[in-house]
């Protein structure tokens, strides 16, 4: 008798669908020609037809992930400043951005590729670092001593003042932003100690020096970084472990309600105890479940608020829609990750 198989695996280019047909059962692949999801397939008895379909469909459970990428998108305290790029398609459901010296961006998009500056000292104003859910990787270098090294920085809960003081035009810089819950595929260590940290980048990426750092000296434009920076990721993720699936099925629990999500909301969608999802987190992500929860809410009330007009802005409908009890609890909750009220957060962000 036939057997029948539901999987679903998750797929790093989810687009729009095209739905294939087949005597195995019925593929649905994005535009980009993965595989997004599989739906009950028919096992046929013959023994090394289903060998052959079990490999494959452990192969791609291993090296896909469903793209979170279009539910979340966190910003920092000052968006229109933030110099970002987008990686390309194949990588954006585990990297938020790339961003460093000679970058601009406009509608997301890079304006100017400049080369090499000189090294005369300028004055490098503080900048307000906002939780923003995100770890990155920032590499920095001088151009006229060749002088290099990198730091890890991971999740942050509490805001900070980074920056300010005379700084050398000819330090330069280039950073990899990832999405919480994909830098364990790319990292050699745990992530259970990532809290708050800013480690030397070898301790969790021990090849990133010799296969990407010592390369961007020699590299002039922004988009020449961004290539060698991308195939650098490609590798690595090619040989990464596959993620876990209740742990995703918790994150995109948690970003599919935007934060506002309950401990039993989390277990059912995860299918584990409370008790093992905690340590999944930790383990994977380095916060507890509810702390991650309670930063993807921020970050979504910040972009909300954001992206509203002064004119359009209303409080109380911030608070309803984030199950906050009142106002003041929601001033409260935002202060405390961004260091200033809602009001003061825009006046900074718009100044």
């Amino acid at each position: 008798m036939a057997a029948k198989l539901r999987l679903f695996p998750f797929c790093p280019k989810a687009g729009p669908g095209i739905v294939l047909s087949g005597e195995f059962g019925t593929l649905q692949r994005s535009m980009h020609g993965c595989v997004l999801a599989l739906r009950s397939v028919i096992v046929y008895d013959q023994k090394k037809m289903r060998v052959s379909l079990m490999d494959t469909l452990e192969d791609w459970r291993r090296k896909l992930m469903f793209d979170l990428s279009g539910m979340y998108y966190p910003i920092t305290s000052n968006p229109a400043a933030a110099g970002e790029f987008l990686p390309c398609k194949a990588l954006r459901p585990y990297i938020r951005c790339f961003w460093g010296s000679s970058s601009r961006q406009q509608g997301h998009a890079l304006l100017q590729q400049s080369p090499l500056d000189g090294a005369a000292l300028k004055p490098a104003w503080p900048v307000t670092i906002i939780p923003d859910t995100c770890m990155d990787i920032i590499w920095e270098w001088d151009a006229a001593t060749g002088e290099a090294g990198g730091i890890f920085c991971g999740i942050n809960d509490a805001p900070f003042e980074a920056g300010g003081g005379m700084q050398s035009a000819g330090r330069l810089s280039f950073a990899i932003r990832f999405h919480f819950w994909a830098v364990h595929l790319f990292a050699d260590e745990h992530l259970r100690d990532v809290l708050n940290i800013h480690a030397p980048a070898q301790q969790y990426f021990a090849s990133f020096r010799e296969e990407l750092g010592q390369k961007l000296y020699a590299l002039h434009t922004f988009s020449d970084r961004v290539a060698a920076a991308e195939a650098y990721l490609l590798r690595r993720l090619d040989l990464s472990r596959r993620s876990n699936d209740s742990l995703m099925n918790a994150v995109y629990s948690i970003l599919k309600h935007k934060g506002v999500v309950t401990a039993g909301e989390l277990e059912d969608s995860a299918g584990v105890s409370s008790r093992q999802l905690e340590r999944l987190f930790r383990e994977y992500i380095g916060l507890s479940p509810k702390k991650t929860a309670d930063l993807v809410r921020f970050q979504n009330v910040w972009l909300d608020l954001y992206q509203s007009s002064p004119h359009q802005m209303v409080m109380q409908d911030v608070v309803y829609n984030y199950r906050y009890s009142h106002q003041s609890h929601l001033i409260n909750s935002f202060k405390k990750f961004a260091g200033r009220t809602p009001l003061e957060a825009l006046a900074y962000a718009r100044r």
